[in-house]
């Protein structure tokens, strides 16, 4: 889920796991959209894509990880 008001990127693994992330792209700052279909939280202005566990980048132009949000 991404809460566009708050900025935030939520996945909620099988055990229950709440992973909380920025939403803001950190290639460009665009706000990012969940994919359903791969799982993962994607940039829609250049493509970028970041792993809904881990907040990692799987696909550039982005260099940088979403900044974990552990405490909101």
């Amino acid at each position: 889920m991404v809460m566009e008001n708050k900025k935030m990127a939520v996945y909620k693994d099988n055990e229950g796991k709440a992973h909380k992330y920025s939403a803001i792209c950190t290639h460009l700052g665009c706000i990012v959209s969940w994919n359903e279909l791969e799982k993962s939280f994607d940039c829609p202005c250049h493509g970028s894509r970041f792993s809904c566990q881990t907040g990692k980048v799987i696909n550039g132009p982005a260099n940088n990880a979403l900044e974990i949000k552990n405490n909101e």
